[in-house]
């Protein structure tokens, strides 16, 4: 007996090491220079990951490195509120009950299972539509989106499949690495909207005139120097953009229209982001509203039938501008016929030109 609880924490204690080697080996600096990325930036989030701004061929994307070390997860981290988590996130004392907040949610949890990235996994149903979530290992704050190892596969499609039975799971391939798809797709978004800036002036005005008949948006600001955003609720960029456009819109020269897409989330109407846009739409009459979507301090509803199609409406004629990405930003200067387009989060230059001034 006493041999086996010897042999026992030996190799308990084996484990361990070589747990702890892993992570100290795992430089992801390292391998995202190796993959033809840069890592621009790191900073602390209050989820208890590492994060990393990694930026290929002009687009930069955020990862986090998970808290043992040897993944990265790639997607939305939630607090407890349901709430995408920023700098601002308090940490909770104690972990939440996930499984009660999932199902005062209207979701149902099937099971839960031990991820190899050390979160614990959360089998969700909705209306006959699964998905994987996960809870930090902490237990405070719930992540949905995808884990990568070290070689670039992704863990969640194995996961997927074991849990869901979407098929077998194959091994992930290196050469075929996840991670350097999410970027590089990206990339090549990016190097077509540079092409695409050559694009004729009468599409441009045609886009312009479209989105107000088309798009279901939400006004702020005066004046006759109009721009739409058309922005992503857990997209960065969007984000960095508000905070750029305040003092134009504080001194009346800007009239900014806001068009929510689910463009990150795949315009899926279960998700957070689905939530926090149809409150942004239904309550388009609060006077601060504009400012608690950016703050992050937005109510979440579920999305009625009309506001699902008025998303997936927005979604559609982002997509008929021959854009992807967000911001993507239409302008027109007052008392001029032309319309303007700036594809990415605008340069302090580029609002200015978007103002006529009298």
């Amino acid at each position: 007996m006493q041999k086996n609880w010897i042999l026992k924490n030996a190799i308990l204690g084996l484990s361990i090491s070589l747990s702890l080697s892993a992570m100290a080996a795992t430089d992801w600096k390292k391998i995202m220079t190796a993959r033809g990325s840069k890592v621009v930036k790191e900073f602390s989030s209050p989820s208890g990951f590492r994060g990393l701004v990694v930026e290929n061929s002009g687009v930069e994307k955020t990862f986090y490195v998970t808290e043992n070390g040897d993944y990265l997860f790639s997607g939305e981290l939630f607090g407890e509120n349901g709430s995408p988590v920023s700098a601002s996130t308090v940490v909770p004392k104690s972990a939440p009950d996930w499984k009660r907040i999932m199902q005062e949610k209207g979701n149902n949890v099937v099971s839960e299972f031990r991820s190899a990235s050390g979160f614990k996994g959360l089998v969700i149903d909705r209306n006959g539509s699964k998905k994987i979530f996960y809870v930090t290992a902490n237990g405070k704050f719930l992540a949905l989106g995808e884990v990568f190892n070290s070689s670039g596969g992704s863990i969640t499609k194995e996961e997927t499949a074991q849990q869901l039975g979407s098929g077998a799971a194959t091994p992930p391939v290196a050469a075929a690495s996840e991670v350097d798809k999410t970027i590089s797709e990206q990339s090549k978004m990016l190097n077509s909207i540079r092409e695409l800036e050559t694009m004729p002036t009468e599409f441009k005005n045609k886009v312009f005139a479209a989105a107000e008949k088309s798009t279901a948006w939400v006004e702020e600001g005066s004046g006759n120097n109009i721009v739409y955003v058309i922005f992503d609720p857990i997209c960065p960029h969007c984000h960095k953009t508000w905070e750029m456009l305040r003092p134009y819109v504080q001194r009346g020269l800007l009239r900014v229209r806001w068009i929510p897409v689910l463009s990150l989330s795949g315009n899926n109407m279960q998700s957070p982001s689905a939530q926090m846009a149809a409150y942004f739409l239904n309550n388009r009459g609060e006077a601060d509203i504009v400012d608690k979507m950016f703050t992050k301090t937005i109510k979440s509803i579920q999305p009625d039938d009309r506001m699902a199609r008025a998303l997936s409406q927005n979604l559609l004629f982002l997509r008929d501008t021959n854009f992807r990405g967000t911001p993507l930003l239409i302008y027109q200067r007052a008392g001029e016929k032309n319309a303007f387009i700036v594809p990415e989060q605008p340069e302090v230059a580029q609002i200015e030109r978007m103002i006529r001034k009298n």
